[in-house]
């Protein structure tokens, strides 16, 4: 998503959501914990942006968050 634009809570949510469902569906445990481990930051900087509607995550973080994007609009793709 090289275009892509930070839209605030809704856009970690969804992200949230995603990776959920993927670790739901996830057998390998070294894959699960890492999944784990990112729906946690994604749910910390949830609480960050929806407390203070000023908030921008780091660059990194959006990053991370717009390949999570990018790979549940892939999954959505039939």
């Amino acid at each position: 998503m090289p275009d892509y634009a930070y839209g605030g809570p809704a856009d970690i949510d969804r992200a949230i959501g995603f990776l959920v469902a993927l670790d739901n569906e996830q057998r390998n445990a070294l894959a699960v914990l890492e999944i784990d481990d990112a729906i946690d930051e994604l749910q910390r900087e949830f609480e960050k942006s929806s407390a203070d509607a000023a908030y921008r995550p780091s660059n990194d973080f959006i990053a991370r968050l717009s390949g999570y994007l990018e790979m549940a609009d892939d999954a959505a793709r039939p």
